[in-house]
């Protein structure tokens, strides 16, 4: 398979096969997988063109829908903290690719740029693994009380819409 905007030439069950494997394993953590998807065409395909990034949004666009829709339709949806996560991507995506087109056109330092990002993922996931980890609830705890917590919000934002108030104050907190 030919594909002439990148100049690369796969076999057909390559790029299905790779995006297949990586959305499998990062859906369980709730990722979209373009973050391992751009270093495996510009490490192994050899597409290296500023194109790359526009590939990988729009496998963010095809890949992302249906875990939002699972949330939502689980009742799971944070919404406060969903509308402060999109306001801060559509930032970053246009402040990315300004900087990836105007600072970063060269390869080898966006591989660099690239790279050093995934090392300081990787770096603090391993070192979150070797911490000593809090005692774990089981699950149905941990369930218990994300459901308590969004009952609260609920809660407090009905209160709020009935007084006329702003939204309640949106509380970030870990879920272990």
């Amino acid at each position: 398979m030919y594909f002439p905007t990148a100049g690369i030439e796969v076999t057909p069950w390559v790029p299905p096969l790779v995006a297949l494997v990586i959305s499998f394993f990062t859906s369980m953590g709730g990722v979209s997988g373009a973050f391992l998807i751009l270093p495996f065409q510009m490490s192994f395909l050899g597409y290296t063109n500023p194109s790359v990034s526009a590939t990988n949004q729009l496998f963010n666009i095809v890949a992302i829908p249906s875990g939002v829709y699972r949330y939502i339709k689980e009742g799971r949806m944070v919404w406060p903290l969903t509308w402060v996560v999109i306001i801060g991507t559509l930032a970053g995506v246009f402040i990315g690719a300004f900087i990836r087109i105007v600072y970063l056109p060269n390869p080898r330092n966006f591989k660099l740029f690239a790279a050093g990002v995934l090392l300081y993922i990787g770096v603090r996931m391993i070192r979150d693994l070797v911490r000593k980890a809090p005692p774990r609830m089981d699950k149905a705890s941990s369930e218990k009380r994300f459901q308590e917590r969004v009952r609260q919000y609920r809660k407090e934002h009905d209160a709020s819409q009935r007084s006329g108030d702003s939204l309640p104050a949106v509380r970030i907190t870990h879920f272990n």
